[in-house]
């Protein structure tokens, strides 16, 4: 549950206004059954849990610097895939291409000084 939807029920039931779920709803942009799900539970004393997301794992962390050396090195994309999987890589050649156009963009971004002759 959204923690400003439960926050603005909580307001109502501190001031004792019954709200109109679906102009609320509109307002925060959910479901009219969410926000009477937050004015209950703002009703009953209950405390908004906000949930945290976990930090997943990805498939390239243990192949990170291994990408990052062949990369700098010259090495395609495609090349370094081919190369990892051997090592035992278990993604897909999409990871890999997105995760090396991180390096591309960084290294176009560099500025050629220009020297101008008299």
């Amino acid at each position: 549950m959204r923690k400003d939807v439960y926050e603005r029920m909580r307001y109502f039931v501190l001031e004792k206004i019954r709200p109109n779920y679906s102009a609320i709803a509109r307002q925060y942009d959910v479901d009219p059954r969410t926000v009477k799900a937050a004015y209950v539970r703002a009703q009953s004393g209950e405390v908004a849990v906000v949930r945290k997301r976990r930090k997943r794992r990805s498939k390239l962390d243990g192949y990170r610097d291994i990408i990052e050396d062949k990369y700098t090195a010259g090495c395609s994309a495609r090349s370094i895939y081919d190369f990892i999987v051997e090592k035992g890589f278990t993604g897909k050649y999409t990871i890999v291409k997105d995760y090396c156009r991180r390096f591309r963009r960084t290294q176009a971004k560099k500025a050629t000084i220009r020297v101008e002759h008299t």
